[in-house]
């Protein structure tokens, strides 16, 4: 058994049930696993998603981990996820990560319930509009017509990569009457098979192995990047461009978006492919509750302190000029101005002065060193103090 794990679980009746008429109170005690079993249970028990902003991106893996353990069959757990690069890094995302994002960005507006789970950096991300990830989704079906050549265009203009084998998120693929596609969202790739212009069938398949498998009615393709770069929106970024960097339109970026290539780190320049862009906020239902601890707004503080200290070193280069830490993320300030149109909740490890004390204990030194003498000692303590209290299980 994991000591997080351990700790939750004895706090479960702690935690449980938590009323409606409690949500304004802050609720400290907190540790462990405990923050977990507590958004597990809160988000089954309202009907509408709690939103919960962790501290950075290794706070809130395992705490999806742990939240999905604690989550009843029913409820959706969603984990929007940093782009893991540095601000201003000259290399973008894995395509795994954007296909996770794109996936949530599409759940959002339509989920009534369920909890989500967020890196407190993405709160500044700049994101395409609400409207981007449907307006962008490709849709095909067996039986369907498919003009090949259209479909591929529009493939690479939604920001799919043409390779000789697919193997990654964001990757397609013809052979003769076949057309492989990994789709963004998708958990499989899918292997159209066309006969003349109709999609006979649909397959999932093994990107290692290449193998086909079971055959699936349709599909949805979200759009493979968060900027898209079909032909009106190159020509949006090229006029914008030109005007924020008058002196810039022979930069490398400028070029490659211009042969409607997507630069290195073109993330960092979204808001100049949009006539407007949105924050996480604006894909959630209004009556979202949102959720985060003490360790919250200081991560989000030193994100954008962060971004503004590599935009005054990396911004010396003709071929790749910056947009201002301003332009390229929203402000902390922009952002405590958000929620405050949103119920909030906050959570603590320290018991609060004025609030609920949820009362999770941390557990005791109890790691077994094989190298010490009576290693097993503090952990055979436990186990029998426990007996007393209520059931261990060992995993």
């Amino acid at each position: 058994m994991t000591s997080n794990t351990a700790t939750a679980i004895s706090a479960a009746t702690a935690v449980f049930p938590f009323s409606a008429s409690t949500l304004t109170e802050p609720v400290g005690g907190l540790s462990g696993a405990s923050i977990a079993l507590l958004l597990a249970e809160l988000a089954a028990n309202e009907a509408r998603p709690v939103v919960y902003f962790a501290a950075s991106q290794p706070v809130a893996d395992p705490l999806e981990a742990a939240a999905r353990f604690f989550a009843p069959p029913d409820l959706r757990v969603l984990h929007f996820p940093d782009w893991e690069t540095l601000a201003y890094d000259s290399f973008s995302p894995h395509q795994d990560i954007i296909s996770q994002r794109l996936t949530v960005l599409a759940e959002l507006p339509a989920l009534q319930r369920g909890l989500l789970i967020v890196a407190a950096q993405c709160a500044l991300h700049r994101l395409p509009p609400v409207e981007y990830v449907s307006a962008r989704s490709i849709s095909l079906t067996a039986g369907a017509t498919l003009d090949l050549d259209a479909f591929t265009n529009r493939l690479v203009a939604t920001g799919y990569a043409r390779v000789p084998q697919v193997t990654e998120h964001g990757e397609f693929a013809l052979r003769g009457a076949l057309l492989d596609v990994f789709p963004m969202g998708a958990e499989a790739p899918i292997r159209v098979d066309l006969f003349d212009d109709e999609i006979e069938t649909l397959r999932f398949f093994d990107p290692e192995t290449q193998l086909s498998g079971d055959e699936t009615p349709g599909v949805v393709l979200l759009p493979g990047r968060e900027i898209p770069l079909d032909k009106e929106s190159v020509s949006g970024f090229r006029q914008r461009y030109r005007e924020r960097f008058p002196e810039g339109a022979q930069s490398q970026v400028y070029r490659d978006v211009s042969a409607g290539n997507a630069h290195g780190g073109i993330e960092y320049y979204l808001p100049l492919f949009y006539d407007h862009t949105s924050n996480l906020l604006d894909y959630l239902p209004g009556r979202a509750l949102l959720a985060s601890n003490s360790d919250t707004n200081p991560a989000i503080d030193a994100a954008f302190e962060q971004a503004t200290e590599r935009f005054e070193v990396l911004n010396v280069a003709e071929e790749r000029p910056l947009l201002r830490p301003d332009e390229a993320f929203f402000t902390p300030s922009e952002w405590r101005r958000r929620i405050t149109e949103y119920q909030q909740l906050s959570l603590s490890r320290e018991k609060p002065l004025d609030g609920i004390d949820a009362m999770a204990r941390p557990l005791p030194p109890i790691a077994i060193g094989a190298a010490q003498e009576g290693a097993a000692q503090p952990f055979v303590r436990f186990v029998k103090d426990r007996e007393r209290a209520g059931r261990v299980l060992l995993v």
